[in-house]
């Protein structure tokens, strides 16, 4: 796997000589196979492409993202400067680093819920009480992944999946709330947050400044569970993070 992408959704060799039944051909035992997916551009093209990892392909678009914000906060001496005022350089690169910001905690945030949804096996039924505690109600994975929130599928349905404990009480837990916060934030912004404000007031782009890796605060909480799988995601293993 060292020379292929770690971002891949499943690759594997072939333990004997296959014929392939659409071209005739003979595939060798050791052969690399790849998941892809063939696209329809228009009527004359086609385009293959390997299939990724949800949770891989937008945990490292979040670090990404979060490279960039950081440079430039190093550009503008943001917190190298001994000054007690600073500024981004312009308002290009303050838009760029708050830009950036965003997508790194939205990207990481749904790279969870990706992770979250993979896990739930296609014939698992959660069973769980809605609104009243005397109405049982049973969902089947369609509807857990539309319906039950991220928090609960963390908090209940995953662990009932894989017969471990909540991470509620693991440190990685304190810091997905806080992940949480922020992107429903951003999410749901607020009028406070379009109008001029001092310290005194925390506006989503206040919290936007302080620091924070939200990667890598997704990847502990995907790594919680992997760790206590028999066979974890190939990906996981292979991260570049």
């Amino acid at each position: 796997m060292t020379d292929r992408d770690w971002r891949l959704q499943t690759t594997t060799s072939l333990a004997k000589d296959w014929n392939n039944p659409w071209t005739g051909q003979t595939v060798p035992k050791g052969t690399r196979i790849t998941v892809v997916t063939v696209a329809q551009l228009n009527s004359k093209k086609v385009v293959t492409i390997p299939v990724p990892n949800g949770s891989a392909i937008l945990l490292n678009a979040s670090k990404k993202s979060h490279s960039r914000a950081k440079e430039l906060r190093v550009k503008s001496k943001i917190d190298s400067s001994k000054k007690r005022e600073v500024a981004f350089l312009s308002e290009y690169d303050a838009f760029d680093f708050l830009e950036d910001t965003i997508q790194s905690i939205v990207l990481a945030f749904s790279a969870i819920e990706a992770f979250a949804n993979e896990v739930i096996p296609d014939n698992f039924e959660y069973a769980h009480f809605r609104k009243s505690r005397t109405i049982l109600e049973t969902a089947n994975k369609q509807q857990i992944e539309r319906f039950i929130s991220l928090e609960d599928k963390l908090d209940k349905v995953i662990p009932e999946v894989l017969g471990v404990k909540s991470p509620k009480m693991h440190k990685s837990w304190s810091e997905f709330k806080k992940l949480k916060r922020l992107r429903d934030r951003i999410i749901h912004m607020k009028s406070q947050d379009r109008i001029s404000s001092g310290p005194e007031n925390d506006t989503l782009w206040h919290q936007l400044l302080k620091l924070s890796t939200p990667h890598r605060t997704a990847f502990d909480v995907i790594k919680y569970f992997t760790k206590k799988m028999d066979s974890p995601p190939q990906w996981v293993e292979y991260a570049n993070l």
